[in-house]
């Protein structure tokens, strides 16, 4: 009897290993689940942290891979039309590249800077942009990066160097929206991404990557979101779990009530309050004492009276 239970426990152990789920890839983190919000909850015309950031998933981005000294933090939402991402950068070296002869819309080296990038795994080659599920992931990717300057490029994973390669305003204006704030060691770049079309519940492959130039024509080193061994690894990326669930809600502003001013031609009705009670005055009292105390010794009298009678 004893082997038997012990073989139907042994059996049992077996079956419950098998059911557990492969984990992903090597590489393949999962940075954990990004909730929804209404696009109206994003203000993209400035690079201040909105109150729904406050509900996102957070990442840091600090695996150094080339010697970089920055670090910083990367927030995620989305919407039924939008990828959303904000980045707090650290950087003690903060540099702003000379552009004065460049113009908007021409190649140059964008990534030679303090900027930020956002990696996003699509599914095939050129020209397929749904999103990958993850431990599928291929080479295909699209890149959008911003600079703390403000300045946008994009790019695809197996494009036409350097024709696809769009640098400026201009070119990028309909593939995303992007603003930047600086605070000193700190620069701040937030993203919209809406050239991926509608996005939909499920997981995202995503990797973030911060460049660091630290002196003006030198190299900018790079810390990630992740160990992937390059920028363009997608089958090396992190992903991310977009859920169907509200994050934030704003609050329903109500106005305040508006009293209307009395006009100064405007009759007033003065309303007097009724007047207090006439307080007792001190002669008053002591003449009702005086009676009370006379009526009381007449009585005393007149039962003395009485009893002596008897």
């Amino acid at each position: 009897m004893k082997k038997t239970i012990a073989l139907i426990l042994a059996v049992m152990m077996i079956a419950a290993l098998a059911i557990i789920p492969v984990s992903a890839a090597p590489g393949n983190e999962n940075f954990g689940n990004v909730k929804k919000v209404s696009d109206s909850d994003i203000d993209m015309s400035n690079g201040e942290r909105d109150a729904a950031w406050d509900y996102a998933l957070a990442i840091k981005v600090d695996d150094d891979t080339g010697g970089g000294t920055i670090d910083g933090t990367t927030w995620v939402l989305w919407s039924d039309t939008a990828f959303y991402f904000y980045t707090e950068v650290n950087d003690p070296t903060p540099v702003s590249v000379d552009l004065s002869d460049w113009e908007d819309g021409e190649y140059f080296d964008a990534w030679i800077s303090d900027s930020v990038e956002i990696f996003i795994s699509v599914e095939g080659d050129s020209g397929n942009l749904d999103v990958t599920p993850t431990g599928n992931f291929d080479d295909a990717c699209w890149q959008f990066r911003v600079d703390r300057d403000g300045i946008p490029s994009s790019y695809q994973r197996n494009g036409g160097w350097t024709d696809d390669f769009m640098c400026g305003s201009s070119v990028n204006k309909d593939r995303f929206s992007w603003a930047v704030k600086q605070d000193g060691n700190k620069y701040y770049v937030k993203m919209k991404i809406t050239m991926l079309g509608a996005p939909h519940a499920g997981e995202l492959g995503l990797q973030v990557q911060i460049n660091d130039l630290e002196e003006e024509g030198g190299g900018a080193p790079q810390v990630r979101a992740n160990g992937a061994s390059g920028s363009w690894d997608a089958d090396q990326y992190g992903y991310v779990v977009l859920v169907d669930e509200m994050a934030y809600v704003a609050p329903v502003e109500v106005e305040p009530a508006v009293v209307d001013e009395i006009p100064d031609d405007s009759p007033i009705v003065a309303i007097s309050a009724p007047a207090p009670a006439p307080a007792a005055q001190t002669g008053d009292a002591g003449m009702i004492i005086l009676v009370l105390s006379m009526i009381a010794l007449a009585a005393g009298v007149v039962v003395f009276k009485k009893q002596t009678a008897k």
